[in-house]
């Protein structure tokens, strides 16, 4: 054994320097995260103290999973997602499928009882978890599916998972003989597809492809007809009973009617699709006479919601009466709204001719048709709005556009281009539809005579963006017009339809999942591999020679390319701008694809900027742009180069950028915007609502520095230029034009000196928009941004970003810093808030307005005084470096000191952000919306102090808080009253009662403790010193006579000034203080009632022993938690006060006793304040006027009586948690004694009185009495064991095992199950543990079973029969 080991066992097995390690590895914070959010409380725990299954599967901890398997609800959600198909969850996973399957079969094994809480199934159907279903639901584990599950999945999940069901439909048939595809689930499943939310198309298609999994209902021309005849009949019943001598002719004319409609639906239906039109469209008119649901005008449709309104419900969901199996099962039709919104033109078609449509009064179909629609969807789309539309009442004129779309499909002759006419027809005959006409302008170039003038697009979008698209595409646009009759139509529709069709989004296609966590990072250098296949693939639009080219692209096939090129010299890549250009695998066949277009200028991509764009992005992504470069430019490329550049950079796609910039040094900016600074920066987002910050992987670091690098090589010769600029042009003047005068001269001077100096301020534009990017690189240090600073003059940088800049400087001192700024309360309104440029994201390019929605950092942040040498600042920032390929690039820590340390920056935020805001803003509460800012900001500050593990600057802010309390006494909106406080709650017999056992006798009155402490510097008080304690009692109070008032009366409880704290900021208290801090804290807060019972629950909610042997050995605490459901598992509080403490609740029914008996103690003392604030209240002005009226006493009695049993009912339900008021700012007692004191002073003298003084004591005896009469009686009709509320039945109603066995190991035989507590864990659908005390060995300390309680047997089936979920398998019983 060597020296080390013998050392180490040494120090191993000394308990004091064991015990001392770990408390050291404990209490330190490790790591330094990169991320804000994840500095927080929960990041040092123990393992012995981590009891929540869904904290280790958050951060992928299985190893001890497996060592300790616990359960609830939602850590089977998270496992469950760690398995999703959501492409974003993949992303994120740390381990293999197959580990956390296996943390699923361990739980099916070892804890199935446990586990099986819920519906597993449902669970992994909103986890779109198809593996997980499929562990289940297969041997060993053969879970059930309900078939409400299985109609859950068909309206949410995703298409992996609704397969998966569907193949294990035959393995649950077999298992439990419930079908799932059952006749039921085929009439409404078409139905429920349709009317999700996502993926709407995706899963009706799948459906309607699978015929099995549907029934199709009758068309809806045939149910119209059908309540057609119905109505006759009824009115024929009617004229029966009071014409009998004509009944044989009304029968007559009824029987012939019916026949007509018999008729027309089989003609209807033997009809081809454009006749199908013509008659769909007479069916409707038809309908409208028998007043059933259609597309109709208004005045019919009024006349049929007024006569025969049950009609549209029979529509809605129609009886099928040709089974009588399936007499009672409803077919469900298609919502027109649901309809409309399918992206499948299969869909759209066969649905229309199948007539399940509902149709609507008033149908929008504004946006229907859109240009970049195939033809084929073009025709449907038309015949859609000629059958559901109402605007054409006209059926001829129906008919005439039918047969102009007719002819236009007739029509083969060579150069009749079928889809310009079917477009010119959508423009003269749905003029409404929006910017139809704009766009068949703009794609061919030509007016519509008897239209008149072009409108203007509508909804155009003010961004600067779509400027710059247009000046990169003006020439061309301009260009191909003037060259009309020398091109194709074809060809013209590609050069300027792309100048404009960005304005409208081709999703014809869906995504295939909803991205639910936002990620800056897919914003840079992005391309359309993001994105599922073009629409255009889906609908065929490309045509065969387009598609040739594609595949020889695809498969390197330069021969085909050069053949197509060849024989078709003006071809072009007719793509959609969503298109993604699927490459070679290798890099050398890349190349050659590359050096091909190359050589051709990438003319079969020029003018759609869009497509180029997506290819080079497509080729950068996978060869890196600096090995690339442009070896040919086209000339029209070449003239708006700067501004193809800009775009790249506007739109973050860095690839492209760089290799611009590698491939030229001419880059001309003078046809730039105007807009172009607030272009360039318009986005300058900081964080999310989340908390996520806008961060990029730490990879682009090098590529933005190589881009900085070459705008700073062009910027130099550039300057290095300018000097002889004036020269050169005059020179040139001279030559070119003999006789110029000095005039001309100076002119071209000029021109070529601001021509100059607009590619110098872009340049700098450029830089500082890169820099700002450099900052957002995730894991950034000093030193590289030092290098980068090295590299860029000085006054070169702007100083438009100062928030942003000082945001992102704070987050490479240390995210600690911009986690303050993050949790500001209001921060969130102020992102919500809709002048934000950016929804849900911290945007600093907003504008800043006198207004105050929310916190907004830039009105409360010194600029001057946080600068990045205040922030990043150290002893040398010399850099001698020069280039970032060098071994000092940057990455290398050179161990500076920092001039500024991280204290000072950090209160100096808090300063600012908090204090200063609480001290000198008059109108502060706004920012919280109304609420008390000074409670919210502290609450904060103290919750972030804990977070960071700064336990020094917690107390800091706690003596804050208590001279600010005291300096602003007046201004304090949160008061408690002084009774049951840790002060008076403290036990003779504990530890720390003879500290303060002198001061018991007498206390300082308030007025001499706050003159006296108005100059003390802190207020902490020592654990061992306990003598001056204070009690912060309010000045601002009524200053009831004693005197006058009897006894039940007085003494009046103190309001004491105090500051509520946060549930979060208790959570966090009870986690990381230890004994002796919790006791520091407790002093803080001596005098506030119920204090003590407050951090009792928090220490038990934490599953701290330490803390609750200390507090219940010290103070008297109000064991009452028994009473009370908090919506979670209290089964560690109960093991603890059991296991530690049964003694204080062992008689359970005396602890409700307790508790009543305590509230009509204290209830008297609190009353005459809580009377006079609730009649001061606005919405009381009545009681108030009735109250001070002296001519009907009656009537005050009355006030009185009715007041105190509301005071009371309030009293119970608050002192829980203690006592305090729900009400508005403005409606707290508080604020009124300050604004409303005439009426608190009128209310006191009435009271005061010796006559209202033994009205108030009559009516409270009154209450109290009829309170404890009523308990008494509740206690007899409904006894404990009945009572739901008892903590057995509240646990098994909630379908809490494990804490139903616990409380019934400590108090066996005194509970039973109930018929009502079985009905309500039904409804809870809690039914797994109605399972396990179904079983007889598990009802041992049961009062009863369901073996010797033939009633609780009985309700049980009846319950179960009739339950929409549980009646499909009963065998169990």
């Amino acid at each position: 054994m060597d020296k080390t080991e013998i050392l180490f066992w040494k120090v191993f097995k000394n308990k004091f320097i064991f015990k001392e390690i770990f408390n050291q590895i404990h209490n330190n914070e490790w790591i330094e995260y990169d991320d804000p959010t994840k500095c927080n409380v929960n990041n040092r725990c123990k393992f012995g103290d981590t009891h929540s299954l869904q904290i280790m599967i958050k951060n992928d901890l299985l190893p001890l999973i497996k060592d300790k398997i616990k359960h609830d609800y939602d850590s089977i959600r998270y496992l469950f997602f760690k398995l999703s198909t959501l492409k974003y969850i993949e992303y994120k996973r740390k381990y293999k499928d197959e580990d956390y399957l296996e943390i699923i079969e361990l739980f099916m094994k070892h804890r199935r009882d446990e586990f099986e809480i819920t519906d597993l199934i449902e669970i992994a159907v909103i986890s779109n978890s198809p593996d997980v279903i499929r562990l289940l639901v297969n041997e060993p584990y053969s879970v059930i599916i309900y078939p409400t599950t299985f109609e859950f999945a068909i309206s949410n999940s995703n298409l992996e998972t609704i397969k998966e069901l569907v193949n294990l439909e035959s393995i649950n048939f077999k298992n439990y003989g419930i079908k799932l595809i059952s006749e039921e689930f085929k009439r409404k499943s078409l139905s429920l597809a349709a009317n999700r939310t996502n993926l709407k198309t995706t899963i009706t298609e799948f459906i309607f492809n699978n015929p099995l999994l549907y029934s199709i209902p009758p068309p809806l021309s045939l149910i119209n007809n059908q309540q057609s005849k119905n109505k006759r009949l009824k009115t024929y019943e009617a004229l029966h009973s009071n014409l009998n001598n004509n009944n044989n002719n009304n029968n007559n004319n009824n029987n012939n009617n019916n026949n007509n409609n018999n008729n027309n639906n089989n003609n209807n239906n033997n009809n081809n699709n454009n006749n199908n039109n013509n008659n769909n469209n007479n069916n409707n008119n038809n309908n409208n006479d028998n007043n059933s649901y259609s597309g109709s005008d208004d005045n019919d449709n009024d006349n049929y919601n007024d006569n025969d309104n049950d009609n549209y419900n029979d529509i809605d969901s129609y009886h099928s009466d040709s089974d009588d199996d399936n007499e009672e099962i409803k077919y469900e039709y298609i919502k027109f709204k649901e309809f409309i919104e399918l992206k499948s033109s299969n869909l759209l078609k066969s649905f229309m001719e199948l007539d399940i449509v509902l149709s609507e009064a008033k149908p929008n179909f504004n946006s229907f048709l859109k240009m970049y629609h195939p033809y084929e969807r073009l025709q449907i789309g038309i015949k859609i709005i000629l059958k559901y539309e109402n605007k054409i009442p006209d059926i001829k004129k129906r008919e005439e556009i039918l047969e102009e779309m007719n002819k236009i499909d007739r029509n083969n002759e060579t150069g009749f281009n079928k889809l310009k006419e079917l477009r010119k027809l959508v423009v003269i005959e749905f003029p409404n539809q929006y910017n139809f006409y704009f766009f068949y302008w703009k794609a061919y170039g030509e007016k519509i005579e008897k239209l008149g003038k072009v409108p203007i697009k509508k909804g155009l979008s003010e961004n600067n963006m779509e400027t710059l698209e247009y000046l990169l595409l003006e020439d061309d646009f301009l260009l191909n017009h003037e060259t009309n009759t020398q091109q194709s139509d074809e060809n013209l529709e590609l050069s300027s339809y792309t100048i404009n069709s960005d304005s409208e989004e081709e999703n014809e296609v869906e995504d295939e999942e909803e991205d639910f966590l936002f990620s800056f990072e897919k914003f840079i250098n992005s391309s359309n591999r993001f994105k599922k296949a073009s629409v255009f693939d889906i609908s065929n639009r490309y045509s065969d020679l387009l598609n040739s080219y594609l595949k020889a692209i695809k498969e390197c096939n330069i021969e085909k390319l050069e053949e197509i090129d060849t024989n078709n010299p003006m071809f072009k890549l007719d793509v959609s701008r969503y298109h993604c250009f699927q490459l070679p695998n290798e890099k050398e066949d890349i190349l050659k694809i590359w050096y091909y277009f190359n050589k051709h200028s990438f003319k079969q991509m020029i003018p759609n900027y869009h497509i180029l764009t997506e290819f080079l992005s497509s080729v950068t992504n996978i060869i890196p742009p600096f090995e690339l470069k442009f070896s040919n430019f086209k000339e029209s490329l070449f003239r708006k180069l700067g501004t193809f550049l800009l775009h790249q950079l506007c739109i973050k796609n860095f690839n492209v950028l760089e290799l611009l910039l590698n491939s030229s040094d001419n880059f001309n900016f003078i046809n730039q915007i105007e807009q172009l600074p607030e272009l360039i920066d318009q986005e300058k987002s900081l964080f999310s609502c989340g908390g996520e910050l806008f961060q990029v992987d730490k990879k682009l670091y090098f590529q933005i520095i190589r881009i900085i690098e070459l705008i700073m090589d062009k910027f130099n010769k550039l300057t290095k230029d300018q000097n002889n600029i004036e020269n050169i042009s005059t020179t040139t003047t001279t030559t070119t034009t003999t006789t110029t005068t000095t005039t001309t001269t100076t002119t071209t001077t000029t021109t070529t000196t601001t021509t100059t100096t607009t590619i110098t301020t872009t340049y700098r534009l450029i830089l500082n928009n890169l820099y700002d990017q450099l900052l957002r690189v995730k894991g950034l240090t000093i030193d590289q941004l030092e290098y980068v600073r090295s590299i860029i003059p000085e006054n070169l940088f702007t100083n438009n970003s100062e928030t942003y800049r000082i945001f992102f400087y704070l987050n490479i001192r240390s995210p600690k810093l911009t986690k303050y700024i993050i949790q500001r309360p209001g921060v969130i309104e102020h992102i919500k808030n809709p002048n934000m440029n950016f929804e849900d994201f911290y945007n600093t390019i907003g504008p800043i307005t006198n207004e105050i929605t929310g916190f907004d950092i830039r009105k409360y942040l010194n600029f001057d005084l946080f600068t990045y040498d205040y922030i990043l600042g150290r002893e040398s920032n010399q850099y001698s470096s020069s280039s970032s390929n060098s071994s000092d690039d940057g990455s290398k820590n050179n161990n500076k000191k920092y001039i500024t340390q991280f204290d000072t920056i950090l209160k100096e935020l808090i300063k600012q952000l908090s204090f200063n805001i609480c001290t000198n803003v008059s109108n502060r509460d706004r920012i919280v919306g109304g609420e008390d800012f000074f409670m919210a900001s502290l609450n904060e500050d103290l919750k972030y102090s804990l977070d960071i593990v700064r336990k020094d600057l917690f107390w800091e802010l706690l003596d804050w808080i208590q001279q600010y309390m005291i300096k602003n006494e007046n201004l304090m909106k949160h008061q408690v009253y002084q009774f049951n406080s840790p002060y008076e709650s403290l036990l003779p017999t504990g530890t720390i009662f003879s500290n303060v056992n002198k001061i018991k006798k007498e206390l300082p009155s308030a007025e001499a403790t706050a003159t006296e402490t108005a100059t003390i510097e802190s207020t902490i008080l020592k654990i061992d010193d306990f003598e001056k304690p204070i009690p912060n009692e309010s000045t601002t109070r009524v200053n009831w006579n004693s005197d006058k008032l009897i006894e039940p009366f007085k003494p009046i409880s103190k309001l004491i000034n105090s500051f509520k704290y946060s549930y979060e900021v208790m959570n966090s208290i009870c986690k990381v203080m230890n004994v002796n801090e919790i006791q520091r804290f407790i002093q803080y807060n001596f005098f506030v009632s119920f204090f003590q019972n407050s951090i009792y629950k928090y220490s038990l909610f934490m599953n701290r022993d330490d803390l609750v042997s200390f507090l219940l050995n010290n103070y008297n605490i109000d064991v009452d938690f028994l009473l009370y459901h908090m919506g979670y598992s209290r089964y560690l509080e109960y093991k603890s006060i059991f296991e530690n403490n049964f003694e204080k609740v062992k008689n359970f029914s005396n602890i409700k006793q307790k508790w009543y008996e305590s509230c009509y103690l204290q209830f008297p003392s609190v009353l005459l304040n809580t009377f006079s604030e609730y009649i001061c209240k606005e919405k009381n002005i009545t009681k108030y006027n009735q109250f001070i009226q002296n001519d009907n006493l009656e009537i005050r009695k009355k006030v009185i009586k009715e007041t105190i049993e509301i005071l009371f009912d309030r009293f119970l339900s608050s002192k829980n948690d203690g006592y305090h008021d729900r009400e508005e700012p403005n409606q707290k007692f508080s604020f009124i004694l300050k604004n409303q004191n005439d009426k608190v002073l009128l209310i006191k003298s009435i009271i005061e009185q010796s006559d209202t003084q033994l009205y108030f004591s009559s009516a409270l005896d009154q209450v109290l009495l009829k309170s404890k009469e009523d308990r008494k009686n509740n206690e007899i009709n409904e006894p404990l064991i009945e009572n739901l509320g008892n903590p057995f039945l509240k646990y098994f109603i909630n379908g809490d095992i494990k804490t139903c066995n616990l409380i019934l190991k400590y108090y066996p035989n005194q509970f039973k199950i109930t018929t009502n507590s079985i009905t309500k864990t039904l409804e809870m659908q809690n039914i797994h543990i109605i399972k396990y005390y179904y079983k007889v060995e598990n009802c041992k300390n049961l009062i009863n079973n369901f073996k010797n309680d033939n009633n609780l047997l009985k309700h049980l089936k009846n319950e179960l029969s009739q339950h929409p979920i549980y009646k499909y398998r009963l065998t169990w019983l």
